[in-house]
């Protein structure tokens, strides 16, 4: 009876504690940490890691060495930009961030299987709450349309409040959260619990020891024991290129199909309707609120073409293909 009685105690002591904590865990590194050890960090039990990839428009020399070095280990791997927001008008401050998204792109080149880009904002670069929501917006939107995934974005709870306004936008739009929040049993989640749905990384602590990196390394949590569903997925590839039908005159109603997509699962499909100034398509622009698979021609259109873009998502990974376009004729 005595035994029984002290195995169903250890039973009860022992199961809260696997159960809390079912995290994969993780690592962040910039050019500071020096030469890495990646095979050892590896057999430390560390599943994943990021490393800056750019700076403000600074390239990192040590990420082609992290990326190589990590992935060749077997680590889940992802790049990160360290935002330098700056801009003295609404114009300049969407160029420096679309410049700053470039270069990441063109450094980092994000991969199917890594893990998703990610923005680091710990800086404002003195710009107001919302010019620095604009800045984000403008990186991310880059970002996703090069690369086809919104980014991650990585945020202490204290800046987000302070200098982002406690937005929930970015959550709204698709973004997860690397939430930085140290010395903590669980962390604070900004904007509304991210919108419900919580963080996915958690940088718990700047001063873990890691086997394979001298000095204090950032420690990160996966908010899941496994990593897949936190790898990019093929972006869906167009089969078949979107098709308009109907009369290119005013007030006639034209008919889009989406073409045909391959992807796994079924992706969703979104229209946006653009004007261009040729056949060629060489210069195009949105028509607001023309997103549906109809469209009415308006009369601004005359001596213009029109085409739509359609854009399919599935596992969260996005491909755009558009139609030929159309001349409109009074």
């Amino acid at each position: 009876m005595r035994r029984r009685f002290l195995l169903l105690v250890a039973a009860f002591v022992l199961t809260p504690t696997a159960a809390a904590a079912p995290f994969a865990r993780g690592i962040d590194v910039s050019r500071w940490k020096g030469s890495i050890a990646w095979p050892r960090v590896a057999h430390g039990g560390y599943r994943f890691a990021f490393a800056e990839a750019t700076n403000g428009f600074a390239a990192d020399p040590s990420f082609p060495r992290n990326h190589s070095g990590a992935k060749k280990a077997g680590l889940a791997f992802g790049g990160f930009h360290f935002a330098r927001p700056a801009g003295s008008t609404p114009r300049a401050v969407i160029a420096n961030a679309v410049a700053q998204a470039d270069l990441f792109v063109l450094v980092a080149q994000p991969q199917t299987g890594e893990l998703a880009p990610v923005l680091d904002l710990e800086r404002t670069g003195g710009l107001s709450p919302a010019s620095l929501r604009a800045w984000t917006a403008a990186w991310l939107d880059e970002v996703q349309l090069q690369v086809g995934i919104r980014p991650t974005i990585y945020a202490s709870p204290t800046f987000w409040r302070r200098a982002v306004g406690d937005a929930s936008i970015f959550a709204a739009a698709g973004s997860s959260l690397w939430v930085a929040h140290w010395r903590v049993g669980s962390p604070r989640v900004p904007a509304a619990n991210w919108g419900a749905s919580g963080w996915t990384f958690w940088q718990w602590t700047n001063c873990s020891r890691v086997p394979g990196i001298r000095g204090c390394v950032d420690g990160d949590r996966y908010r899941a024991s496994r990593l897949a569903s936190a790898l990019m997925a093929p972006p869906p590839l167009s089969i078949d290129m979107p098709t308009v039908s109907g009369v290119p005159q005013t007030g006639q109603l034209l008919s889009a199909t989406a073409g045909t997509w391959q992807a796994d699962p079924a992706p969703t499909v979104a229209y946006q309707w653009q004007r261009c100034t040729d056949t060629s398509a060489a210069k195009c622009t949105t028509i607001p609120k023309a997103v549906t698979s109809t469209y009415t021609v308006a009369a601004a259109d005359v001596g213009s073409t029109l085409r739509v873009v359609v854009t399919a998502t599935s596992r969260a990974r996005s491909a755009s293909s558009a139609s030929t376009a159309v001349p409109v004729n009074a």
